[in-house]
């Protein structure tokens, strides 16, 4: 179900940085709230260096197997001060970027508002290893990155310090398309979700096949936030709008915000999508 604005709000919204006008629809259909899955140190080898509550965070590499596919990858983690239990969330690089990258930027924010961040090099990473599964030729919304993403959660099962009832996912370009497929086929792991310029991908638009398809997009049963720049010749708006109305279809409850003006890039760290990301999580029991 998307979110009902009010006509004032709408018009706020337009008249700063943008909002998605919404109209009323069904009832949702409840998100699942996510459980602990199987024992998630089962055949993996998890190695972290340094402190996550530093200003650079932690590295981690990550080996062994997880549902029958063999893993070999590195990331990085950000926690918060203190034994928690912490909530977290799910970071997703976009193209040629990385996880100390991303994790880094986006990932220092979400920590101050007292997430633990983990982040994984995907398979569309650029300046590290590509690590397994998958290869350069499996980018975006690939089965591979979503092993690599669902991995991501089993490693945060063995800190002893995250609840895994509130987890939240979050990426950028790429990396959104990630988090669509992710929580599209784990609803049992995240318990809300946002990304920046993503979207599924339109028919015969060729240039965007990394994205997810429309069925993933109406599978997604968890509360989902899109935010897109309208300047964004990269990822088309059109595809978060498209995006949108799978949401719709599925009944899943979303809303989105369209930024006059930004592009591509700017849209990944905007203020005002910080802000809005964050009272999204909290209305949705993250914290």
């Amino acid at each position: 179900m998307r979110r009902i604005l009010h006509a004032v709000a709408v018009a706020t919204l337009l008249s700063g940085c943008g909002g998605h006008p919404t109209q009323p629809s069904p009832a949702p259909v409840p998100a699942p709230v996510p459980t602990p899955g199987p024992a998630p140190s089962a055949g993996l080898d998890v190695t972290f260096t340094g402190d996550p509550e530093s200003t650079a965070g932690a590295t981690w590499t990550c080996r062994g197997s997880v549902d029958g596919t063999a893993v070999d990858l590195q990331g990085v983690l950000l926690k918060p001060a203190g034994p928690g239990p912490f909530p977290a969330v799910v970071i997703s690089h976009g193209a040629g970027g990385n996880a100390g990258q991303y994790a880094l930027g986006v990932g220092r924010e979400m920590r101050r508002w007292g997430l633990v961040a983990i982040a994984t090099n995907y398979t569309h990473a650029g300046n590290v290893p590509s690590g397994a599964p998958g290869t350069i030729a499996e980018p975006g919304a690939s089965p591979a990155n979503g092993i690599r993403a669902h991995t991501t959660v089993r490693i945060l099962a063995t800190l002893g310090y995250v609840d895994l009832r509130r987890v939240a996912a979050h990426g950028h370009s790429m990396g959104a398309f990630v988090t669509t497929a992710f929580v599209s086929a784990h609803p049992e792991e995240i318990r809300v979700a946002s990304h920046t310029a993503g979207g599924v991908r339109p028919d015969g638009l060729e240039i965007v096949a990394a994205a997810p398809a429309d069925a993933q997009g109406r599978a997604i049963r968890v509360p989902y936030q899109w935010h897109h720049g309208d300047q964004d010749t990269v990822v088309p708006l059109l595809m978060d709008q498209r995006l949108d109305d799978m949401l719709t279809q599925g009944v899943a409850l979303h809303e989105g915000y369209v930024y006059p003006g930004d592009g591509h890039a700017d849209v990944a760290q905007h203020p005002q999508m910080l802000e809005r990301v964050r009272a999204w999580y909290a209305a949705h029991g993250l914290f």
